[in-house]
């Protein structure tokens, strides 16, 4: 780790007016790494004149983006990239200081408190009725179709809170689920995400019509795991004037998923004309 000292110097230099100097110092900072993060975050706190906490803050966002990135690459490297990493650093772009064993502890109670209440010698429907019972009346969780608070779409604040948008309830649902071996999968629905409960493990994401006969219901995340049919995502789709594509009812892979939910936050920051924002996000969804 660079010494103190220069990382201090480098810090006091901040508000320098020639811009020379200023890029060297940024470079430089930005070079060091997310090691030196706790210093700068101290430093960030103490008296610095606007221009210095300004340019200080600019300069931790970059190095945690571009730590992030690396992060966001090394997932996208696993076969296959599981929804919960994925779910987790969608969140950290917005809280770098979360960590994944947290999110693992919170869901690891979840999923206990469902598990001793399973039988799966009970049928599919049966045994969802009873996941749905402890998730939604037990847990509370809570879900809306539109949403334009970004939190509303974070994995930690969703486990805290209980409440978030379709997907990110939908998301922790399915993670359950899948650890709990029960076969649910996303299906990312034009504006909506439901969840498939399938006959079986789901290995091939791109023989759709395989994938179609392997479903026997569907599940609506945000009505408390209400249960409905084919014929209902057909009448959805007609009244959002829609024409009816094969992706709106068979699972989608991990990546899709993800991409959906990045989506969202792109709209929201879009309508918040954060720019900023929209071009970090679109550079992690074109990695996808």
């Amino acid at each position: 780790m660079a010494e103190n000292k220069e990382i201090h110097a480098l810090i006091q230099l901040l508000d320098d007016e020639d811009n020379e100097v200023f890029k060297h110092v940024h470079d430089k900072l930005i070079s060091l790494g997310s090691e030196i993060i706790p210093e700068l975050e101290q430093a960030w706190v103490a008296e610095l004149n606007p221009l210095a906490h300004e340019r200080l803050e600019t300069i931790i966002h970059k190095i945690q983006f571009d730590a992030l990135e690396q992060e966001w690459e090394d997932w996208l490297f696993l076969e296959p990239p599981d929804l919960l990493t994925g779910a987790f650093l969608v969140a950290k772009y917005h809280y770098p200081d979360i960590r994944f064993e947290d999110i693992q502890k919170k869901l690891q109670k979840i999923k206990q408190s469902i598990w001793l209440e399973l039988n799966y010698n009970q049928t599919p429907l049966e045994q969802i009725q009873i996941f749905n019972q402890v998730f939604y009346n037990y847990h509370n969780f809570k879900g809306s179709q539109t949403s334009s608070d970004y939190q509303d779409f974070c994995i930690n604040n969703v486990l805290e809170t209980k409440k978030g948008n379709s997907i990110i309830v939908g998301i922790i649902y399915q993670v359950l689920a899948q650890e709990l071996n029960l076969p649910v999968y996303g299906v990312t629905l034009v504006r909506h995400y439901i969840l498939a409960f399938c006959k079986k493990a789901v290995i091939d994401f791109y023989s759709e019509e395989n994938l179609e006969r392997e479903i026997m219901f569907y599940i609506n995340p945000i009505n408390r795991g209400s249960i409905f049919s084919r014929n209902e995502i057909k009448d959805y789709l007609d009244k959002m004037k829609v024409e009816q594509d094969a992706k709106n009812f068979i699972p989608a892979t991990n990546n899709a998923i993800i991409k959906e939910l990045i989506t969202y936050l792109i709209e929201i920051y879009q309508s918040q004309n954060r720019e900023d924002r929209v071009k970090e996000l679109r550079r992690l969804y074109q990695l996808l």
